[in-house]
């Protein structure tokens, strides 16, 4: 099942590198289409990009289509990873802890991700400029939902302990 709790191999000593490495999935979640999307868009701008190939009334009902797509993802994806965080137990450790919220913030990475894609489909099948907001709306639930040490303490409730180990980065058993 998606939600099962499940070991995912990620190696760190200290809070920081645990935050390094998540933080580098999500950068390059952000920028691999980030990068398509500006290149596609500076070609639109220049007028060196024309797709013709869709009809008005398919673009127009092609906005709304992929609007409510980018909305059931993002909201899936924050649902899902709201849930794989739900089955921490208080008696857990702070290393098994830390996992589980790595793959319940790569789970939620990889639904924004689509969301992305998706705008960026969108803009590459219509060029219209509604995809640009549609894909600036998917970077403010990005930045949003971006992993701080302070948003980890506050989505996995630790104590006050774990608290101290993970804010003084001290070494994690």
């Amino acid at each position: 099942m998606l939600l099962k709790n499940y070991k995912m191999g990620l190696k760190f000593l200290n809070s920081q590198e645990f935050l390094n490495k998540l933080q580098l999935y999500i950068n390059a979640f952000i920028a691999v289409p980030m990068l398509g999307f500006i290149i596609l868009f500076l070609r639109i701008e220049n007028r060196s990009y024309n797709p013709d190939f869709l009809g008005d009334k398919i673009t127009f009902y092609l906005r709304f289509i992929i609007f409510g797509a980018i909305i059931i993802l993002i909201v899936f994806g924050l649902i899902l990873s709201k849930r794989k965080r739900e089955g921490l137990d208080a008696n857990m450790s702070i290393r098994d802890k830390l996992n589980i919220y790595y793959s319940a913030s790569i789970l939620r990475a990889y639904s924004l991700l689509g969301a992305t894609v998706l705008a960026l489909i969108g803009l590459t099948l219509t060029a219209e400029q509604f995809y640009v907001i549609y894909y600036t709306i998917c970077l403010v639930a990005f930045s949003m939902t971006y992993p701080t040490i302070f948003r980890i303490n506050r989505e996995l409730k630790l104590n006050r302990e774990e608290r101290e180990v993970i804010i003084s980065r001290k070494k994690i058993k």
